[in-house]
């Protein structure tokens, strides 16, 4: 299997910035490694193809020997995972393919004969014909790892953790979540989004969402939540959560199949010079934790 790598073009590598609506968060990876377990498992790969990734390669996102690509070659599917915003793509060759497209990014699925779009970091062949695409369209990790490198990945060490997922009931309990946000004297955007985050997945959109729709201002500190208020927090983060996998991701994400999703935000930079739908107030903005929060002045307190 040759690698084939072509200089970076500087055109075709576009920053997203941390509000991007194209980020690739929790319910986006879930719904991708769902559509990608079943359509790829049992499949062979038989090549895989490079290009535009120096960039990405510079700053440690994709391995600093591409050569670790090629023992993905003649690997069968074994199962395709999430957990938080990472995907784990496991093969019967103690090989891995770890995807991260947390600041935007598309993960494409082209049956036998379909045309392949030709802005792409990563392409892997398959043996009946099909292909998988993997195109970034800001910062995001694509890692070829063997079973025993796999902590060695900040990403995947970070979500597939002992910290709880939303998505698992059985981790994600009131009780537990409660009691962490207890005694915690920083703001609540600390303990849900980032390195210290109490739950995994969460990024500054879906953060902004879920604070509106709990009516939590950006700014509350965690531990002066009422027991009432983290109730709200709670019940919001399991809602957002589960409508954006129910509606397939939000509205300008594209899942596997090319399918755009139908969960627009009740809050976030898609409500920016608008005004407040449930009491018509005038959408703020303020920056937090490194990046742009929205939320609406009134509603949340």
């Amino acid at each position: 299997m040759k690698l084939h790598a072509q200089p970076l073009n500087k055109l075709q590598y576009v920053l997203a910035s941390s509000d991007s609506l194209l980020s690739i968060e929790l319910p986006e990876a879930y719904i991708l490694a769902k559509q990608m377990n079943t359509e790829l498992q049992g499949k062979r790969i038989i090549s895989c193809h490079l290009q535009n990734f120096q960039k990405l390669q510079k700053i440690g996102f994709v391995n600093k020997d591409i050569t670790a690509f090629d023992r993905l070659s003649n690997g069968k599917v074994e199962a395709v995972s999430s957990r938080g915003n990472v995907i784990r793509l496991k093969l019967d060759n103690e090989m891995n393919l770890i995807l991260a497209p947390e600041y935007g990014g598309r993960v494409l699925y082209h049956a036998k004969g379909d045309t392949i779009i030709e802005k792409f970091h990563l392409k892997l062949s398959f043996n009946d014909g099909s292909a998988l695409t993997v195109a970034l369209t800001g910062m995001g990790v694509i890692q070829a790892l063997k079973d025993d490198e796999l902590e060695q990945s900040y990403v995947y060490k970070r979500d597939f953790s002992e910290v709880a997922s939303p998505v698992d009931e059985g981790e994600f309990t009131f009780g537990s979540f409660s009691k962490q946000l207890t005694g915690k004297s920083v703001n609540v955007k600390s303990v849900l989004v980032g390195k210290d985050a109490v739950i995994v997945g969460l990024s500054n959109s879906a953060f902004q969402d879920i604070l509106y729709r709990a009516k939590i201002h950006p700014k509350r500190k965690a531990s002066e939540l009422t027991e009432i208020e983290k109730h709200a927090l709670y019940d919001a983060i399991r809602w957002v959560i589960r409508q954006r996998i129910h509606l397939g991701g939000k509205d300008q994400f594209i899942d596997f199949y090319a399918k755009q999703g139908g969960y627009t935000p009740a809050m976030g930079p898609n409500m920016k010079d608008k005004t407040c739908l449930l009491c018509g107030t005038p959408i703020e903005k303020l920056s937090l934790g490194g990046g742009q929060v929205y939320f609406c002045p009134k509603c949340q307190k």
